[in-house]
């Protein structure tokens, strides 16, 4: 019995090992440029290592031309004759900024150029180029500006004055942003409206190759994005109208996507679309310590009534966006209150010293 589990662990450890590793992960040339994964880096512990993840190989095993591919201009990164071993990728950005992280699992000196352009040979061109400052560090290329549904290619390849240091094992933990492929039916007409203290997000789209769910998440900066909720896929044929309310909006500009499964477990986003919100409390106050007067501080066009305590309004103020000097000579001691009526729950107490 000791026997069979020791077997049995043994098989388990070869199986994970080999699906562990990639050889060489992309494609040799430009022409055969594999599909990003996303899986590559899930189980990725850290951005800093490959610790976890998967590996993928560039020795001449699985890279037997040591020469850089022709069809791409030359890096500008690095130097020339050091540069060997490319292999190929290409992907679709989650949003406008991406991150291409590699780190090495042997004595390798990364290099990462990006393009723009294809798919034919000597169409590309380049949108960036990093490299590891020696053997034992990562790389990080850091894209911008790229655009939604469009397809983008890089190369990863070795640059080391030592042969032996061109060529090696890699991870690409800490990539963020990147997509395998473009989706056949990609949304249309995702739009998002602010109703009150809430956010109301619309789409179109086909469901039959997704999953059961549509996942909507929301972001601050339009780059880091986490899960807002979910909304429940259509059994229906054909396209479909779907609705989703954010019930807990960011304050200000909140960005929004939907993330959507298809078969084969690959994963892609809609466009991202921006939706400016009213917060609860639109007005702000405060007093002039010398003279003692009110001043009014408003980020979207209201009304605001100054009302005394037993709730007779004294003044109606009609107030766009800025500070606002309000006179307060007629007021005698006592308290009062400032209430926006574009939002109900924005109620101020004014305790008033002449």
């Amino acid at each position: 019995m000791k026997t069979a589990v020791l077997i049995f662990g043994c098989s388990l450890l070869i199986a994970l090992r080999a699906a562990a590793q990639l050889c060489p992960g992309g494609g040799v040339d430009f022409l055969s440029a594999v599909s990003f994964d996303p899986a590559w880096i899930y189980g990725c512990n850290t951005g800093t290592s490959c610790n976890g993840g998967v590996s993928l190989d560039n020795k001449i095993a699985c890279q037997p031309t040591t020469a850089l591919d022709a069809c791409a201009p030359a890096p500008s990164c690095g130097i020339a004759s050091n540069n060997a071993s490319n292999i190929w990728f290409k992907f679709v950005p989650a949003a406008a900024n991406a991150t291409i992280s590699c780190f090495q699992n042997s004595s390798f000196v990364i290099g990462i150029q990006a393009f723009t352009g294809g798919p034919a040979c000597g169409s590309l061109t380049e949108l960036g180029c990093a490299l590891s400052s020696g053997p034992s560090s990562g790389v990080q290329l850091h894209l911008t500006g790229l655009q939604a549904n469009t397809l983008y290619y890089f190369r990863v390849f070795g640059s080391a004055g030592p042969p032996s240091q061109r060529t090696g094992i890699y991870c690409f933990c800490g990539t963020t942003g990147l997509n395998g492929a473009i989706l056949a039916d990609a949304f249309t007409g995702f739009r998002g409206v602010a109703t009150g203290n809430a956010i109301g997000l619309n789409w179109n789209a086909s469901a039959e190759s997704h999953a059961d769910v549509f996942e909507v998440q929301r972001s601050a900066d339009g780059i880091a994005f986490s899960a807002a909720g979910q909304v429940p896929v259509s059994e229906n044929p054909g396209v479909q109208p779907y609705y989703f309310k954010d019930a807990s909006p960011l304050n200000g500009t909140g960005y929004y996507r939907i993330k959507h499964t298809t078969a084969g477990n690959q994963y892609g986003y809609s466009g991202v679309i921006t939706v400016k919100t009213t917060p609860a409390n639109n007005f702000d106050f405060f007093v002039d310590s010398q003279s003692g007067e009110l001043h009014i501080s408003v980020v979207t066009p209201c009304t605001i009534t100054l009302s005394d305590i037993s709730g007779h309004v004294l003044q109606t103020l009609r107030l766009l966006p800025g500070t606002h000097q309000v006179p307060t000579g007629r007021l005698a001691n006592g308290i009062y209150f400032l209430h926006s009526l574009q939002s109900p729950l924005a109620r101020k107490c004014y305790i008033f010293h002449p």
